[in-house]
């Protein structure tokens, strides 16, 4: 069964309403008047005896019932110039109410047939107009989760590109006899083939981050020991001519969370320093962030980030040319990965950079329930 339309059930309820509205009154005013006639008549007597409708018949004059007669003719005008204003009211009514409305209607069909560009204008009665920023809003959200994921699949081409063409390259010349498969190009094979893995592992990792679906094993650990920790196991891959140290405060820093996927942040960041950094120092900082909140910053001398590329370094597989180079072996997704393990803990991440001195690149948690700095 085909529904009316919203135009067409407006337009009726208006119409029907008016319409009623003006029959209503004019049979109160035509049985109103009536009555006031008889009481005139019959010097304000209400008590007419037996067959007192014939003799209220009888004593109404040609002039008053002349009277009466065009008291029925106006209601029937009336209600004919009613219906006319109430259905021209409610056609104008029911297209301001429903235009928006078909707006929506074919902007969520072109939305639906592919084009993210489409949106609709903010008009009508407050609600309708809500609902077309909230329709603009989704319009937008989707335009740039598209956008998101042509750049993804676009990125991956490419950082699966490199790899893979030199691993056909060194396979095809030892295939033809070009290349001899002896002890340093396998090395090689072996290289290209851990750089694939390590891509494919960060993607899946980026996947169920971005879908809320880490794991944590929470716990209340101390962030000095680890950050220690991790800087310890960085210094012995740090290049010749670079110091890693760390600087904290004196005593434990307990938060909560989970210690592995911290330790994974801190590894992040120092690895990201040590890539970039060939000569000077790095640095792990703990410095307090109030009293209920601690910093951790990962300070290096290195080459920098510009300006323009900064707001966007935890974006996955974001490169700026001087930051995150290709040469440097990263994927380009551990900060991604960082930035939503951080704010999984209730962190916030940042990032200040100056090209030519150096970068500090680091995140802040919250402390322990119940602990501040000034406890220790």
């Amino acid at each position: 069964m085909k529904r009316a339309s919203l135009m067409v059930q407006v337009f009726l309820s208006i119409l029907a309403v008016s319409l009623a509205a003006v029959l209503a009154t004019g049979f109160i005013a035509r049985g109103t008047l009536e009555r006031a006639f008889e009481r005139y008549l019959t010097g304000g007597s209400t008590h007419m005896g037996p067959g007192s409708g014939i003799g209220r018949r009888m004593m109404l004059g040609g002039a008053e019932q002349t009277f009466l007669a065009g008291v029925d003719q106006g209601i029937v005008i009336s209600v004919a110039v009613a219906v006319v204003l109430a259905a021209l009211g409610a056609w104008l009514l029911a297209r301001y109410l429903v235009r928006p409305l078909l707006g929506l209607t074919a902007a969520s069909r072109a939305l639906a047939g592919g084009d993210l560009t489409h949106r609709v204008d903010e008009e009508g009665p407050h609600e309708v107009a809500e609902l077309a920023t909230a329709f603009n809003d989704m319009a937008d959200s989707l335009e740039e989760s598209e956008q998101l994921r042509q750049r993804m699949v676009s990125d991956v081409a490419h950082e699966l590109r490199n790899p893979i063409a030199a691993l056909r390259a060194q396979i095809e010349g030892i295939a033809d006899g070009v290349l001899t498969a002896d002890e340093r190009q396998i090395g090689s094979l072996v290289e290209d083939i851990g750089t694939l893995s390590r891509l494919v592992d960060d993607l899946q990792e980026l996947s169920v981050a971005e879908a809320g679906r880490l794991r944590y094993e929470w716990s209340t650990f101390d962030l000095e020991a680890l950050v220690r920790t991790e800087a310890d196991r960085a210094a012995h891959v740090a290049q010749p001519g670079v110091l890693l140290r760390v600087a904290s405060p004196q005593g434990p820093v307990l938060v909560e969370g989970d210690e592995f996927r911290i330790g994974q942040v801190v590894r992040n960041l120092l690895s990201n320093a040590l890539r970039h950094t060939t000569a000077g120092t790095i640095e792990a900082r703990l410095t307090p962030a109030g009293e209920s909140r601690i910093r951790v910053s990962v300070v290096d001398t290195g080459a920098g980030i510009a300006g323009a590329d900064l707001p966007h370094i935890w974006e996955r597989f974001y490169r700026a040319d001087t930051a995150r180079a290709h040469e440097t072996g990263g994927t380009g997704l551990g900060l991604a990965i960082s930035r939503r393990i951080v704010e999984d803990h209730g962190g916030t991440v940042f990032a200040v950079s100056t090209v030519g001195q150096g970068s500090e690149i680091g995140f802040e948690l919250p402390l322990a329930a119940g602990r501040t700095l000034s406890e220790r």
